[in-house]
């Protein structure tokens, strides 16, 4: 190990935080006054200055739009290539956190009846554990997209707005489309016939459709005879994303499985 970058503040506990980190191809190690991160990569790197811009890319991705841990901040660049382990400072500068709701459920199951204390407690471990399993997937459908993809972080940004109009549902397909030019393989990649898009067209872009909620404010003849509705549209691209978000993971997941 040649290199690792201390976490000086965090709001997760440990493991929480070392699960996270293992999915973006990490390790929590012990650096000098804190705990740090260590990935292969580091290795490859000749400066300070160099683990320090990659270990911001992570930074990004917890505090931005994914809002796994808005109180994540980096502390020094440990260099491991003397005997005694040498502390590089930099600036961190505070940033600005959103903070956005994400839809969730918290159900309380009773136990089992008739349970000795040692199965009790048993009971109660598993349950504990899938809960924790479950928060982490969710953390994790966010955080890696947004470490591993550029776009991800904007197509989070603009799934959290309360309000949603025709402009930020086509923006969104748009960051995920990446180009016009890529259309064909994307539709094809996610099982997006041309009507089904057209109709999303048609709802996205017509105020002839959806009114004020569209995009253009010039009136046309719809160009399917059932456009999706507001409501629909808002699904299709939820859908979508959802869908776009596990790919990114599935195609990283692919890469470091031998």
């Amino acid at each position: 190990m040649k290199w690792s970058v201390e976490i000086q503040k965090t709001g997760l506990e440990q493991r929480n935080l070392s699960d996270l980190l293992s999915g973006l191809g990490f390790q929590l190690v012990d650096g000098v006054d804190f705990k740090a991160m260590y990935a292969p990569s580091f290795d490859r790197l000749q400066t300070a200055n160099e683990v320090w811009e990659e270990a911001k890319k992570v930074r990004t991705a917890f505090i931005g739009p994914a809002s796994i841990d808005t109180e994540f901040r980096l502390g020094s660049v440990v260099d491991y290539s003397t005997e005694e382990r040498k502390r590089h400072a930099f600036l961190e500068a505070e940033s600005i956190c959103s903070t956005f709701s994400v839809g969730s459920v918290t159900l309380t199951v009773s136990s089992p009846k008739d349970l000795s204390i040692k199965e009790l407690k048993k009971w109660e471990e598993d349950g504990a554990e899938q809960e924790y399993q479950s928060k982490l997937e969710r953390q994790r459908e966010k955080l890696e997209p947004a470490f591993l993809e550029n776009n991800a972080p904007k197509v989070l940004e603009l799934l959290s707005k309360e309000i949603q109009t025709g402009e930020s549902l086509y923006k969104t397909y748009e960051l995920m489309e990446r180009h016009p030019s890529n259309r064909k393989v994307f539709q094809k990649q996610f099982n997006i016939t041309e009507n089904e898009f057209k109709r999303f067209s048609d709802a996205v872009h017509n105020p002839v459709v959806s009114g004020d909620f569209a995009r253009h404010a010039y009136q046309d003849k719809p160009k399917t005879v059932d456009p999706m509705t507001i409501v629909e549209a808002s699904n299709f691209i939820r859908t979508l994303s959802e869908n776009w978000l596990a790919s990114i993971r599935k195609i990283n997941m692919m890469k470091v499985t031998p």
